[in-house]
């Protein structure tokens, strides 16, 4: 009996100076190559998110997996900073630095994936364009692991921003698709959910029961529904795309074929506008049911000329078509760039198209001998 266990605590200490020795090759290994291993890793990521970005192109069925990720992160996040007690074991700090890490890649993964989404939505220039280029940027922070992973484990309001920010922008293109509420609306919704999930990440319990707290967090609230509401044109309306713009001489009000059809963007002598009207005609992409305001303004060198009615219909799978026309008066059409904007009824831009008409052009009068 004796034996056995001299030889079981011989085992045992064996098994402990190899465990010992792996981990201090391991603690060399990662003092030597840890930049190069962070480096290669940060190369991967931007490459594989530029897989995803790809991948994502009309994947909406991956939509409901981008929320399960951030809920995931949510409460992980929420379980290592309100419940695990900092240092520790050896296990929970290797637990906690591996939950950092998965929160680092889904973080990456939903913005590449959200960015084709919000790419289509936006018309550039317009003053919704900062907002995609705001969500690419953090993409490419996200793919530098050691920066990004120092400033979420040290700057708690940098990683409560960051993660309010990228879950608006999921819950806002997510929801109206659910819910199959109007986009103004899934945008207030989504405001809504995130600052509240927000919160348990920024204060304790006891903190939110502080009267002045609750002061602060319901000023908070109201501020980010005033934003929402004055600084609509600066979000895009996804997930709303326009496909294409049209202009025509005339069109088919039962099937909204045109007749005379221009090409966008080109010009056309004022000769063939002289008379009758000018149609405009707008192809939007809806990947669901989704009930929308849809309007159509008319441009002439930046003078607006004509606004529609707003139109209030229902989306669908296929899209939808809606068409306006400004009256041709006795004297043509002036020369100069006819812009037509496609915007939602709250005041997003869907986006736009134009046409130059330019003056016809005079046969050359050939001088008398």
């Amino acid at each position: 009996m004796r034996g056995m266990e001299e030889r079981d605590r011989g085992w045992r200490q064996s098994f402990k100076r190899r465990r010992d020795r792996t981990a201090a090759i391991g603690r060399l290994l990662h003092r030597r190559y840890s930049r190069l291993f962070w480096a290669v890793h940060s190369t991967w990521a931007l490459i594989s998110g530029g897989i995803v970005l790809v991948l994502a192109h009309n994947r909406y069925g991956f939509l409901p997996w981008v929320v399960l990720f951030l809920t995931l992160t949510w409460a992980s996040t929420l379980f290592f900073s309100r419940f695990a007690a900092p240092g520790g074991s050896d296990r929970l700090r290797f637990a906690r630095g591996f939950v950092s890490y998965l929160t680092r890649v889904m973080y990456q993964e939903t913005l590449f994936f959200l960015l084709p989404f919000y790419f289509y939505s936006t018309t550039f220039p317009s003053w919704n364009s900062p907002y995609v280029v705001f969500l690419a940027a953090l993409a490419a922070l996200s793919c530098f692991d050691v920066y990004f992973g120092r400033l979420l484990r040290t700057n708690r309001w940098f990683a409560l921003a960051f993660f309010a920010f990228v879950t608006y922008s999921a819950l806002q293109f997510f929801l109206p698709l659910v819910l199959h509420v109007p986009i103004h609306n899934g945008a207030y919704i989504a405001a809504g959910v995130s600052f509240f999930a927000s919160l348990p990440l920024a204060y304790s319990g006891p903190d939110l029961r502080q009267s002045r707290r609750k002061a602060l967090i319901f000023a908070a609230l109201v501020g980010i529904i005033v934003v929402l509401k004055v600084g609509r044109a600066l979000i895009p309306p996804v997930p709303l795309r326009l496909v294409a713009i049209s202009f025509s001489t005339g069109i088919d009000p039962a099937t909204l074929q045109l007749e005379n059809e221009f090409p966008e963007g080109g010009a056309v002598p004022a000769s063939r506008l002289r008379e009758g009207h000018l149609i405009v005609r707008a192809t939007i992409f809806s990947p669901g049911r989704l009930p929308v305001r849809i309007q159509i303004r008319l441009a002439r060198d930046g003078t607006l000329l004509r606004n529609s009615r707003t139109l209030d219909l229902v989306a669908h799978s296929r899209g939808f078509r809606v068409w306006d026309s400004l009256r041709i008066g006795p004297g043509g059409l002036l020369p100069g760039t006819y812009r037509a904007e496609v915007w939602t009824g709250e005041g997003q831009l869907v986006g736009r198209g134009q046409i130059r008409v330019v003056p016809d052009q005079r046969p050359a009068v050939r001088p008398k001998n």
